[in-house]
């Protein structure tokens, strides 16, 4: 009753994982068709199993011990996940489905067995040696696909390096389950040859349940698996928005056309770290005022930051609602009055504030401070000192 029990578990566990895995896979790189396909097939399985010792009618104890091996197309469908996810391939190809005509035959094989007046000691070792070989070659391809193309897979990008992480580290994590299964069903079905039971792989099944069990909770705890760390990446990024000191300036998504080739090349580079740009170029605007320095140009500002000039301009052209000089100016007079709120003006001049956070002359001050406050900078004097 417990293995009947834990099976069950198993099972609408994995409804409930490829409910939730079906409804964002889309948009989730580390999920696809495939993945989805074999928590679906696995469940199903598990739980048709589980219901056998809760029930008493025959015919459906039957049809569920009889049909329950056709799970085992799920052994080219795991080498079709780790290929399409290698790959980020979302659409399901035709060609692949010749994976999975060698499994099906097998299977009816196996199931219409009874049919033929042959020797079934003999053929049960003929079909496992050729389930042991099918399943080790499947094996062998997912491990070397996994090597050559995810293990050691990195990535230029902040994103997609940590995506890759990801991905690394839960497919050896899924890969080492599956050798798992794999081995305690060879064994089992030997074991039941030996026994001269039929060749259904029953023995040991909470073995593989508890695997399986084990793979669907790291699925549903870890939200970079279960919804994609790009979507996560995504909410974490508005709430890092809603962060930026300067958000009202700051377009991160901006719904602009982009025709020119050199252009579309850089967002490909730049959108994935657009915020930790901005955070970067707000921090030592702000903090190491940097724009105190009245000859400061973008190209200053790309070298100071460490990042390509092109960035830079990407990131103005695009995803600022003003242009750099204007940005300057803008710093320059938020700078300005921070040294006015801390009394800085009870021991030096307008004029000499005006130099001191970086402008050249006392008039392109006094016009961008009120272009920028609303007010010149005497009348912000002479009222009660307020942050603007």
């Amino acid at each position: 009753m417990i293995l009947n029990l834990i099976l069950l578990i198993t099972g609408l566990t994995g409804f409930v994982t490829a409910a939730l895995v079906s409804k964002n896979h889309k948009l989730n790189s580390t999920m696809n068709i495939y993945i989805i396909l074999i928590i679906i097939a696995i469940s199903i399985r598990y739980f048709l199993l589980g219901l056998v010792y809760f029930t008493s009618d025959e015919s459906f104890k039957s049809f569920c011990l009889r049909y329950s091996n056709f799970a085992l197309i799920i052994i080219p469908l795991f080498y079709l996940y780790f290929k399409n996810l290698s790959s980020s391939n979302k659409a399901f190809k035709k060609k692949e489905f010749l994976h999975i005509i060698f499994p099906i035959s097998f299977f009816i094989f196996i199931v219409n067995l009874h049919h033929f007046k042959i020797d079934y000691k003999g053929i049960n070792l003929v079909l496992y040696l050729i389930f042991f070989m099918y399943s080790v070659l499947y094996t062998i391809l997912c491990y070397k696909l996994l090597k050559q193309n995810i293990w050691v897979k990195k990535g230029a990008l902040k994103l997609v390096k940590k995506q890759n992480i990801i991905n690394s580290k839960w497919t050896y994590f899924l890969f080492f389950a599956i050798v798992i299964i794999v081995i305690r069903l060879l064994v089992a079905i030997f074991y039941e040859l030996q026994n001269e039971n039929n060749m259904r792989g029953f023995s040991f099944q909470w073995i593989s349940a508890m695997i399986w069990l084990l793979v669907l909770f790291k699925i549903l705890v870890s939200p970079e698996i279960l919804y994609g760390y790009t979507m996560i990446h995504k909410k974490i990024d508005k709430n890092r928005n809603e962060n930026l000191a300067l958000n009202h300036i700051w377009d991160i998504n901006p719904k602009v056309e982009i025709n020119n080739l050199k252009h579309i090349q850089l967002r490909n580079k730049i959108e994935p770290n657009i915020l930790t740009y901005i955070e970067e170029i707000e921090k030592i605007s702000i903090s190491k005022t940097v724009f105190r320095d009245p000859t400061i140009t973008i190209v200053d500002l790309a070298n100071k930051l460490g990042i390509p000039k092109s960035h830079i301009s990407y990131l103005f052209k695009y995803h600022c609602t003003i242009s750099f000089s204007e940005y300057k100016k803008m710093v320059r007079i938020q700078d300005a009055i921070k040294l006015i709120n801390k009394d800085f003006l009870k021991e030096n001049t307008l004029d000499y504030l005006s130099k001191k956070v970086g402008f050249l002359s006392y008039n392109s001050f006094f016009t961008g401070f009120k272009e920028i406050s609303g007010t010149s900078p005497f009348e912000y004097c002479n009222t009660d000192k307020r942050e603007i």
